[in-house]
């Protein structure tokens, strides 16, 4: 008995060893998911300077976001889920349109910038699952707004200390802040997302202290860069945000505004495909959007070369004639549509836009029902509500859609995956399963 009892203890204290070192192991994985995520935002949030990363070593940026994405899933391993998936309509949509768009490279040109562009989005669309899945929402946002800090401030110091490095010298933006990067519009946006993320840490208990700092840090860089689009995302996002959780009502109303925005891109699409405009026409007025609706109008041109397949990821640029047609026309090309819509209807063709429209119907859907059942919290509800929001309004000047290394565009998807959680039936249909 005493052998038995010895045996008995000694499993015991193995089994306590084991489950120890699991808790352990699970602790650094989860250190490491959120240390991966902070130097993702640093490298892939844009191009910096020329004068701090030569342009020959930008795929460096690239390289190491891909490598923190492999951090990130390789550590996923070790830590259990937090959220399960549920496979409804939501996911299969989702799922259904990422995946066509990583096969959409078979129709392109196949070149070794699609491939990789291809197989980098398979990668972080995996990446954004684990995502959402093994770490919480609030140690996601924690991990990202220290990375956006890092920039802000790198940039704020840059513009102050060094400025042939920090502030556009060019005859057009002269004087404006671009900071660590090549573009304002970049720093615009960056800290745009800053502002809105801090606003969402000092709505969930934040001290005023480090809210002030990091808010207007923020907000200066957004000022100083004289981004119009950006300064207008960063108002309307803190405000949707400050709205939503004030009023369940407000909260509804933005669940539908991304799949308002389909519908308004796609009125866009057929103003410049019947019209053939390379503008928009309001009265006697031109609007160009600094020269976007160019951009535009030059690729919905092509829409007929292509339509229901498009030109596949990375295939519309990478036409040799496409390209030195634009060039020879303007004087300039971008390699870029400015429009995160146009991107997926040139590269994806009619039927992936579709499911992309589907998607984001299914999702809006979703949001709503996850209101009515509370079946997440309030303010997971309004951050993800006021996320997506702000990426498809950015998106009509800008192009983050499909974008396979910037970290806000994986991050779209990856609460966009939160949404395709189980939910319970509504109360009156249990309560008539109990009368029958």
């Amino acid at each position: 008995m005493a052998s038995l009892q010895t045996e008995v203890d000694s499993g015991a204290l193995e089994s306590a060893f084991w489950e120890t070192r699991s808790v352990g192991v699970e602790k650094i994985a989860r250190i490491a998911i959120s240390c991966s995520i902070t130097v993702n935002v640093v490298a892939s949030m844009g191009i910096f300077n020329a004068k701090l990363v030569p342009p020959e070593l930008t795929f460096v940026q690239q390289a190491v976001a891909l490598l923190m994405w492999g951090v990130l899933i390789y550590a996923s391993a070790f830590v259990r889920p937090r959220l399960r998936l549920q496979f409804n309509p939501d996911l299969i949509a989702l799922l259904a349109f990422y995946t066509f768009a990583v096969v959409s490279v078979f129709w392109s040109s196949l070149n070794a910038a699609a491939l990789m562009k291809s197989a980098a989005l398979a990668m972080t669309t995996f990446g954004a699952f684990c995502l959402a899945t093994r770490i919480g929402i609030d140690d996601i946002v924690r991990a990202t707004s220290h990375g956006l800090f890092i920039l802000v401030a790198a940039s704020t110091f840059c513009a102050l200390a060094v400025p042939d490095i920090g502030i556009d010298q060019t005859w057009m933006h002269s004087g404006q802040w671009q900071g660590v990067y090549e573009s304002k519009q970049t720093l615009g946006f960056v800290g745009a997302y800053l502002m809105f993320f801090s606003c969402y840490r000092k709505m969930t208990g934040q001290g005023w202290p480090a809210f002030l700092v990091v808010f207007l840090l923020a907000s200066t860089c957004v000022l100083a860069s004289e981004s119009r689009g950006a300064g207008a995302v960063a108002l309307a996002a803190c405000a949707l945000l400050v709205t939503s959780m004030w009023s369940v009502g407000c909260m509804r109303v933005y669940a539908t505004l991304p799949f308002v925005m389909c519908i308004l891109a796609g009125i866009l699409f057929l103003y410049f495909y019947v019209t053939g405009y390379d503008s928009i026409h309001v009265g006697d007025a031109k609007i160009d959007f600094t020269e976007r609706t160019f951009i535009w109008h030059y690729a919905i041109s092509h829409f007929n070369d292509a339509p229901l397949l498009g030109f596949g990821i990375n295939g519309f640029w990478t036409v040799p004639s496409i390209y030195d047609y634009f060039e020879q026309n303007h004087g300039w090309v971008l390699d870029n549509y400015h429009s995160g819509y146009i991107t997926i209807l040139m590269e994806t063709g009619f039927l992936g836009y579709a499911l992309f429209a589907a998607s984001v119907l299914l999702f809006s859907n979703k949001i709503l029902y996850l209101i009515s059942t509370r079946s997440i919290e309030r303010s997971h509800c309004a951050l993800i509500t006021g996320f997506v929001v702000l990426s498809f309004q950015t998106n009509f000047t800008e192009t983050t859609f499909l974008r396979s290394t910037m970290f806000t565009s994986v991050l779209l998807v990856a609460f966009l995956l939160a949404t395709c959680r189980p939910v319970p039936e509504p109360e009156f249909e249990s309560a008539e399963m109990d009368a029958r």
